[in-house]
């Protein structure tokens, strides 16, 4: 699985492994914008009939699923097809029941910077071997990711963390967040206008590439999170393209990118009041209060301090900027509170001045990026700076996070804070799709997503008149093959089997 913050809006352990200003406040250039099934362009036509050269993918569950990748070669820029190159990385594992294939199935992990060259080994046990092997299932690396030209920004860490209590506590998020712009302005240097080309539009383009290298009329696509403004944004620029679109925890297309960044706030309050009162009818157990209540203030009172005097955790220091996001990257799935339990706990204790061994979770949360996170906060940052302008005035964030506090007042300057797009050295090159389509889909949403809320699916369900929209009645995000919900893969599964949606919008309750 992908460990990464791209856990905050995407699965983050989605890959066998949050985002959008308001309208008003987006400064959005006018580029140009794709022509939906624009006709065939000649220009592209050395990319798409590249011949792949199958291999073993040096990846031991994919080898032995019987996977093998490739790579092809894609424009960085489609206005200029006969200009630079990336390389996209993919996996497939080809239909075994020939007789009743139905055709691709591409796959999105979420992010933006997710690796899903593996996503595809969540299918069989989510679909059962009888119907994922009528699929060719093809997990691609996004472009800049993973296999596919890989950014690299040497980041001190993710952009998504606390404004803090007070104007020290802003200032200093926001020079973080200028610090971390710069270190990829150190990185490329003059090549810094490179990365405007790593963009959902474009990554879009790249699947449509690889569906034509393929020899596919048609695709079908199973995105998370993130990956389902991809899938959106696929099916709004090659409408005709699409098969069967599963579009699980979804983003309103709206509402990217700033906005739905923002989103998140209240419901991980929700999730933090839930967790709260799970802990407190076992205090004997963990001893972090008798009530909700005081449970709720022990992790406050955690978060302030170290705001106030960092401390250690283990070799790791927590501050009041890392505090708060490690906290909501604990609290992402009902079924793992005794997993937070056992982490905050250890936060309580470090707080106190005791020695801790950090957990696998907290040394993720407090250490230093290895070289697979530090390539997808890289990719993040180009993408969402990429996609769309956000406002450059850090008196509007400072506004925001005020407001934030009476709603959520641990994780609203989580949320609301500083976006690193307001000091990011590119202008986006076009439009984000912000419309939905016409295409047919199924959304799946769990009502209380920490991530991506439950009001991001039912926008998404307005945007594409035709789709119906799957309610989970649960606090996780990421469902389908990640929850393990009989209901939900019931519908899911008749879905993909038959390519009929649901003749209504169906509801699950928890197993």
């Amino acid at each position: 699985m992908t460990r990464t913050m791209t856990r905050t809006i995407s699965v983050g352990r989605a890959a066998v492994a949050g985002a959008l200003a308001v309208a008003a406040a987006f400064a959005v250039l006018p580029g140009p914008a794709a022509r939906a099934d624009a006709p065939p362009d000649r220009s592209l036509q050395r990319f798409t009939e590249q011949n792949p050269r199958w291999e073993k993918c040096g990846h031991k569950e994919l080898d032995e699923a019987g996977a093998r990748c490739a790579t092809i070669e894609v424009p960085l820029d489609y206005r200029d097809p006969d200009g630079r190159t990336l390389t996209l990385g993919f996996s497939r594992i080809k239909a075994k029941d020939t007789a009743h294939r139905i055709g691709l199935l591409m796959h999105n992990s979420g992010g933006p910077g997710g690796i899903s060259l593996d996503m595809p080994l969540m299918d069989e046990p989510a679909m059962g071997e009888k119907l994922a092997a009528r699929f060719d299932l093809i997990g691609m690396d996004p472009r800049g990711v993973g296999r596919s030209s890989p950014l690299r920004c040497r980041t001190s860490g993710h952009w998504l963390r606390s404004a803090g209590y007070d104007g020290a506590g802003f200032r200093a998020h926001a020079r973080t967040q200028r610090e971390l712009v710069r270190s990829c302005q150190r990185v490329y240097g003059r090549e810094v206008p490179y990365l405007r080309h790593f963009t959902t539009r474009n990554t879009a383009r790249d699947m449509d590439v690889l569906r034509a290298v393929l020899g596919e009329r048609k695709t079908s696509y199973f995105g998370i999170s993130y990956g389902t403004y991809l899938g959106a944004a696929y099916a709004r620029m090659f409408p005709s393209r699409v098969d069967r679109l599963l579009l699980d925890s979804a983003i309103d297309p709206r509402r990217w990118h700033v906005q739905a960044f923002r989103d998140p706030d209240v419901a991980n309050e929700e999730m933090l009041g839930a967790w709260s009162a799970w802990t407190a009818r076992r205090h004997a157990e963990y001893g972090l209060g008798r009530t909700a209540a005081k449970v709720r203030a022990t992790v406050e009172g955690i978060a302030r301090q170290a705001a106030r005097e960092p401390f250690r955790v283990g070799p790791y220091t927590a501050d009041g900027q890392k505090v708060p996001l490690a906290l909501a990257t604990l609290l992402s799935d009902d079924r793992e509170f005794a997993n937070a339990a056992k982490n905050v706990r250890l936060l309580y204790d470090a707080a106190r001045g005791r020695d801790v061994e950090p957990t696998e979770d907290l040394r993720y949360a407090f250490g230093p990026p290895d070289e697979e996170s530090d390539i997808q906060n890289s990719l993040q940052l180009a993408l969402i700076c990429g996609d769309g302008a956000a406002p450059r005035d850090l008196s509007w964030y400072r506004r925001n996070v005020e407001e934030s506090r009476g709603r959520a007042p641990l994780f609203g300057p989580v949320f609301n804070a500083t976006s690193p797009c307001a000091f990011w050295p590119n202008e986006p090159v076009e439009r984000p799709v912000r419309a939905g389509n016409d295409v047919p889909g199924l959304i799946v949403q769990a009502t209380g997503d920490p991530r991506t809320t439950y009001a991001n699916g039912v926008g998404l369900h307005h945007a594409m008149p035709r789709s119906r929209l799957l309610t989970l009645d649960a606090r996780v995000h990421g469902v389908y093959g990640l929850y393990g919900n009989a209901c939900v893969d019931h519908h899911v599964n008749a879905y993909l089997a038959t390519g009929r949606l649901p003749s209504t919008n169906p509801s699950c309750e928890k197993d």
